[in-house]
């Protein structure tokens, strides 16, 4: 049997849904599968990777000219700049021999809209909704990417409607409101969740894992992601500012904000750490009391399983996906959406009571669980079977 060729096309090779895509192609047995990836943009020279930003300039360089593509993108209020349309791809080799093309992330923006039809007529295509924008419609809850005008959504409707896709939602509730689409109603869709590796986020010592971070031992540590100076509120960060400022004051805590554009010791109750690697980021998980996570949107939480991996108790807010991961009162605890009295209320509950709770993590969200799906799908797509 001859290999099945999968072309995965995503916005960046550096994001989350780059690492999943780097899960998957790792994860597939070689004698079967073969995979490649064009982004349309790469930072960091991934392996098996194409980029059509193609530049022997700085990192600085390509930060500066991705930013000015995605503010141009914006400014214009283009839909779709058409940074990867078909003439490339007919003559790019692996779409040549692609026999799936899996897209990821199209909220993005890195295909001319009228090419998507063209592409689904030529190849059998999987799109995996690692947000849920593509389908929502002019959703108000959507913070990241909503539908300016309803004009914008039937724009898109009217492509999508006839093309051939199977949309995976990376969540049962993304994947429930792509089933209510008028977008793609008629097309497969199922949920595949995103997959964490278990053999990196595990349980470790936690009095090792503190000393190796040069972290005290005598103090509560509280781990959340981006950095309380940040300006972005894409996690709303503003509920997390304000816990820290309510108690960086008390010297049995400690909060350690990652994410952040340098290394920083704010004070001696916060500090304000760059990107670390999925080793570093286990121990982080492992040194902790709380992993602090107020989000307020999210197809998927991949953070969060990987707290609950490392037996990190995880406070965060209702939200879509939330119950999915989390249950409350056993592996972490849920705020009601935007309450911050109730989020301060669970937060000193867990550290009185961490103990209390049995925190744990659902098989499902295991790597390999993930790879095995995605195998499956491959199979019966190039089948044609009914996943």
């Amino acid at each position: 049997m001859e290999k099945i060729n999968i072309l995965h096309i995503n916005h960046i090779a550096r994001t989350w849904s780059g690492h999943v895509i780097k899960i998957i192609s790792d994860g597939l047995p070689k004698d079967k599968f073969a995979c490649h990836s064009l982004v349309w943009y790469d930072f960091d020279a991934y392996p098996n990777t194409d980029s059509v930003y193609k530049t022997s300039k700085s990192i600085w360089y390509r930060q500066i000219r991705y930013k000015w593509a995605v503010w141009l993108n914006f400014l214009f209020d283009i839909m779709t700049p058409g940074c990867i349309n078909i003439n490339y791809l007919r003559k790019y080799t692996y779409y040549q021999k692609a026999d799936i093309v899996h897209i990821h992330c199209p909220q993005w923006g890195y295909f001319n809209r009228r090419d998507l039809p063209g592409i689904c007529k030529e190849k059998k295509v999987i799109m995996t909704l690692h947000d849920d924008w593509i389908t929502s419609g002019n959703d108000t809850g959507n913070l990241y990417y909503p539908y300016k005008t309803r004009r914008q959504f039937e724009k898109r409707k009217k492509i999508l409607w006839a093309c051939n896709i199977a949309y995976i939602g990376v969540s049962n509730r993304c994947t429930d409101k792509t089933k209510k689409s008028w977008i793609a109603w008629n097309n497969i869709i199922k949920t595949i969740y995103n997959g964490i590796n278990t053999e990196t986020f595990r349980p470790l010592d936690k009095e090792k894992c503190r000393k190796e971070l040069w972290l005290p031992t005598n103090k509560k540590i509280i781990i959340s992601i981006a950095g309380s100076g940040s300006k972005t509120k894409a996690k709303w960060l503003w509920y997390v500012q304000k816990i820290i400022k309510e108690y960086k004051q008390d010297p049995n805590y400690l909060f350690i904000t990652i994410g952040n554009s340098k290394d920083k010791k704010v004070s001696e109750c916060l500090r304000e750490i760059w990107r670390v690697n999925h080793d570093t980021m286990a121990k982080y998980f492992n040194v902790a009391d709380i992993f602090l996570y107020p989000t307020l949107m999210d197809s998927f939480g991949l953070v969060v399983a990987e707290a609950l991996a490392c037996k990190c108790p995880v406070l965060t807010f209702q939200t879509g996906w939330v119950p999915e991961l989390v249950e409350h009162k056993k592996n972490g605890y849920i705020a009601p959406r935007k309450d911050y009295e109730e989020l301060k209320r669970w937060f000193e509950r867990i550290l009185q009571n961490k103990d209390s709770l049995d925190i744990f993590l659902n098989p499902k969200f295991s790597q390999e669980n993930m790879v095995k799906q995605y195998i499956e799908l491959y199979q019966s797509t190039i089948s044609g079977k009914t996943i």
